[in-house]
């Protein structure tokens, strides 16, 4: 399949973008938006966010919210209920965060599987990834975690995918027009 990766760092228009290019590559064929992140409830922030995405995608488009690795790569599969649609991930970032309580051997199974699950899926997918790891070292075990498992998910993905685009600043960059890819990390 012809999965695209998007990845940027926050708000660089990530989003947008891959509703844009999903549009375009879907045509009238249906959607399906697998939004990973947590709902947070509490947090009026992250609820203006939230609904900052619902209005911009159209109502037609079916929403999944699937919050962990394994019920997204069941989603994936032959045989789900969004097996023939286009399918936009956003994001990544929200599958790891939901594992980051798992010993390392526990992520390494679920990601093989995930990214399993990708590679023989014959519908395309765009995926959203956050850059995170271009600043500062985090402080803590957990946000060095994050960082690692984020980066290393992102990188095995991009491998997967006939497109790689890097959005900043409202900038959309063709990485995979610009850039020689590098064999996978070991």
């Amino acid at each position: 399949a012809n999965h695209l990766l998007i990845t940027g760092p926050s708000r660089g228009g990530k989003s947008e973008w891959a509703e844009q290019r999903i549009r375009e590559m879907a045509g009238a064929a249906a959607i399906t938006y697998l939004a990973t992140g947590p709902t947070l409830p509490d947090d009026a922030a992250w609820q203006q966010r939230l609904s900052r995405h619902r209005q911009r995608r159209p109502e037609h488009w079916r929403l999944l919210e699937a919050s962990s690795i394994s019920a997204v790569s069941q989603l994936l599969q032959q045989g789900s209920d969004c097996q023939e649609d286009f399918v936009l991930l956003d994001s990544l970032g929200g599958l790891v965060a939901s594992a980051l309580e798992l010993e390392e051997e526990c992520w390494l199974e679920l990601q093989a599987a995930f990214l399993m699950a990708l590679e023989k899926r014959s519908t395309p997918v765009v995926l959203v990834a956050e850059e995170v790891g271009w600043g500062v070292v985090p402080p803590t075990a957990i946000g060095g975690r994050f960082r690692d498992r984020n980066g290393s998910l992102t990188r095995q993905c991009e491998q997967l995918c006939s497109e790689s685009w890097l959005v900043a600043a409202g900038r959309a960059l063709p990485l995979h027009q610009l850039a020689q890819r590098l064999n996978p990390a070991p």
